[in-house]
This record gives structure tokens, sequence and C-alpha cells, in this order.
């Protein structure tokens, strides 16, 4: 709740759209890991995604009836999922360092006004270029660490998603996963 209260509006609702972004950040990074399996089934050896239950009632529902059918749509299936996973996590980097630097320039503006409105007393006390270094750096210190706080959510959630998706998968091999981190 620290600067949270501070935010205008503007800048919650933006926080609350980069929280979506990261939900489907993590999202994406797990439909382009799970397409990894069949591409490289389908590439080692082409009759073993026939025995993948699943992949083979999506492939008959579909028309493919031969593993050489497969190679196209599988390996395009594969890049999309990979180059919108990449887009995705790129344009959420993005996000993270505009909204965090909006933040700042909000922060910025509000302690701009806050030193201009003293007394006149104060102004004369204080030296000036002692509170425009003091503003600016903690600014600075403040945005970094906004910044810095946003990815590590972002790399967070990506985790959780890749971790609950193992854990459903193959939760012995996630365990093992697990522990070795």
């Amino acid at each position: 709740s620290g600067i949270w209260k501070y935010l205008k509006p503007k800048r919650r609702w933006q926080l609350l759209f980069l929280i979506f972004l990261m939900l489907l950040s993590g999202l994406s990074e797990v439909v382009s890991l799970a397409s990894v399996i069949p591409f490289l089934s389908v590439l080692s050896d082409p009759d073993s995604f026939w025995k993948i239950k699943y992949l083979n009632k999506i492939a008959s529902f579909l028309g493919f009836n031969s593993s050489d059918q497969l190679l196209l749509p599988v390996t395009i299936i594969f890049i999309l999922a990979i180059v919108s996973a990449a887009t995705i996590r790129l344009l959420n980097l993005w996000l993270n360092c505009r909204i965090a630097a909006a933040i700042g320039s909000d922060i910025s503006c509000e302690a701009f006004k806050r030193t201009l409105y003293q007394p006149y007393k104060v102004h004369i006390d204080r030296n000036s270029s002692d509170v425009i270094a003091s503003i600016t750096t903690e600014i600075n210190i403040t945005v970094g660490v906004i910044d810095y706080f946003l990815q590590l959510v972002t790399s967070g959630i990506i985790i959780i998603f890749l971790i609950i998706s193992e854990l459903i998968i193959n939760s012995s091999l996630a365990f093992g996963a697990i522990s070795v981190f």
C-alpha cells in the first residue's frame, strides 16, 4: 500500500493491465514450451507423434493421417508459439519500463510542485542545488526500484506458470527439478 495510494488512477489501471499482460506472458511461455514436444517428436521420430493420445486425436480431427503431412503445420505452430511468446515478453518488458518511468515522472512533478510551494523562508534557508540533486537522485532510485520490482513480478509469474504446468504434466520430474534448483 506504500506507493499505491499515491498513484494516479490512470497509473493504477496501467498497472492492472500490466498484471494481465504478465499473466498472459506466463501462459504464452507455457504454450511455447509445450509446443517443443510435438515439434521435436515430428522431427526426430514422426511415428512416435501418433503414440501421444491427445496429439493423435487433434491431428485426426484436423484431417492429418500420415506423419509426412504433419511436419509443416507443427513447425508453423511451433514458430508462432515461440514468436508470440517472445513478442508478449518484449511488450511486457517495454511496458514495465514505460510505466516505471511514468510513475517516476508523476512523483517528480509532485515533488517539484511541493518544493515550489514551500514558504519563502524555506527557500532562503536551503541550497537549491542540494534540493534538486536530492530529488533527482531519489526519484531515479525510485524508478529503478519500481522497474526491477515489475520485472521480478513478471519473472515470478512466468516461473509459477511453468512450475504448475510441469506439475500437471509430470509431477515426479517437477519435484526433482525443483529440488535441484
